[in-house]
């Protein structure tokens, strides 16, 4: 296989889903813990900002929703209240879809004895094989349809020898070279769904680093599974804060299917949080036009839009009629819209979920901007609410003024490495600057050691 990478992913002592499971431990185990309903009830928030669109809209810090523990999703609140019918939106769809065929293969997988012997798998192949393509099909279709448990990871030693014996139709081999000297060359047999199957178990797992390795082999071997295998990998990526594959992972998944437009909206959420203003406002925009009005991330996005347009005003304008007043007034119209259009998004999905969007950073942000007000000579509060937004704006233009200091300029992760582990009594440790220009910032001596081969040695400045 010519994939530089195969190696290390389809080999016998990384790649067997059997291997595998032993690194599962942190996987959310549905049958012995009850899910937790959220309802009108709820006292916690909810982040239903981002979730993994196409099923992507995973939650981090920095408003991108990163794979959770599966158990009770909120489109399962439509059911519960009744709404399901109420809404059109693609994404619930083909999450209820993803839910029955996973539903349906479980049933079916409750009737396979466990074990792993021959004869028990002789006995039970046809089954074996076909629920593990209905449950990688649910996975494809929608992650968060599927909760991983322990039959699951059962099922994944009966199919894996399943596979070994049987050589199903569509098996192909991995052939590495072994590192100790003198050693065999491995053969390893997969099949897609094999691969699939290594990829759920680690991404339930939250073991990203290992999942990055698998998906960027799937990525190479199977053309048909590119554009999904490129959003899991991305939602890796944004797990251990590397924000710039990130976004190169989300443009991948565009150019191969502009349809999806729920990437701008991931795409948005991660440019706003590195400061990328004129991204962030392009990939939003573009999401906006095209987004179903009860798609989950729509309040969040017109709100981000209402922000980056506030920050956008022009400053200094001292003559009302001026042409910059004349600008700072439609732009700050136009930031005016955009939270209008949040809000109305946000009375829908309540209409439909019974909760609100969550109040994260970016809407907190754009209610303090769009609802303060000033006051006048009389010290009463002011109708007009233009200063009050001038003084937002100028307050937002400082927070988006320098992204190379506030992130890496490498990968865009927000914080140091070296703070992996610390405890919170510990102080942490900053970004580590360029001391020739201080312009720029790195999180690690790594990062900064590439930036400045590609780049940062032809445009450093010391002034």
């Amino acid at each position: 296989m010519s994939d530089p990478a195969a190696p290390t992913i389809v080999s016998n002592t990384e790649f067997t889903v059997a291997d595998v499971t032993a690194a599962t431990e942190q996987v959310s185990i549905q049958d012995e813990k009850p899910d937790h309903v959220h309802d009108e009830n709820c006292t916690h928030d909810h982040d239903h900002d981002h979730d993994h669109e196409h099923s992507h809209d995973h939650d981090h810090d920095h408003n991108h929703e990163h794979a959770e523990p599966q158990g009770r999703n909120d489109y399962d609140l439509l059911e519960i209240r009744g709404t399901k019918d109420q809404t059109a939106d693609p994404l619930v769809k083909t999450y209820f879809e993803a839910k029955e065929i996973f539903t349906k293969a479980m049933e079916r997988l409750n009737e396979i004895p466990e074990g792993a012997d021959a004869e028990l798998i002789e006995k039970h192949k046809e089954e074996i094989a076909s629920v593990t393509t209905d449950l990688m099909r649910a996975f494809l279709m929608d992650e968060k349809s599927c909760a991983m448990n322990q039959r699951i990871l059962k099922l994944a030693e009966q199919y894996e020898s399943y596979v070994q014996k049987n050589n199903p139709e569509g098996t192909s081999t991995s052939t590495t070279e072994s590192e100790e000297e003198g050693a065999e060359q491995q053969t390893t047999i997969y099949t897609k769904d094999s691969v699939v199957f290594v990829i759920w178990i680690l991404f339930s797992g939250q073991q990203y680093a290992h999942c990055v390795q698998t998906l960027g082999f799937a990525i190479n071997e199977f053309e048909a599974l590119r554009p999904r295998m490129l959003e899991f990998r991305a939602s890796c990526h944004m797990a251990l804060r590397n924000y710039k594959a990130c976004c190169e992972d989300l443009e991948q998944v565009l150019a191969l299917k502009p349809e999806l437009n729920e990437i701008h909206s991931m795409l948005g959420n991660v440019y706003y949080a590195t400061h990328q203003a004129q991204d962030a406002i392009h990939h939003f925009k573009s999401f906006v036009e095209a987004a179903h009005p009860d798609s989950r991330t729509l309040p969040n996005a017109y709100y981000a839009l209402a922000n980056l347009t506030l920050q956008s005003a022009p400053s200094g304008a001292t003559k009302k009629k001026s042409n910059q007043a004349l600008k700072q007034a439609a732009v700050l119209k136009d930031a005016q819209e955009y939270y209008q259009k949040a809000l109305a998004a946000d009375i829908r999905f309540k209409e439909l979920y019974g909760v609100p969007t969550a109040f994260n950073e970016i809407k907190k942000t754009a209610v303090m901007a769009f609802q303060a007000r000033s006051a006048g000579r009389n010290g009463l509060l002011s109708t007009d609410s233009t200063p009050a937004l001038i003084e937002a704006s100028e307050a937002l233009k400082k927070s988006f003024k320098s992204p190379g200091i506030s992130s890496c300029a490498n990968c865009g992760r927000p914080d140091n490495v070296a703070n992996e582990g610390r405890t919170p009594d510990q102080k942490p440790k900053p970004l580590i600057k360029c001391t020739k220009c201080n312009k720029v910032a790195y999180c690690s001596r790594p990062c900064q050691i590439n930036h400045w081969n590609s780049t940062h040695k032809n445009t450093c400045n010391k002034k």
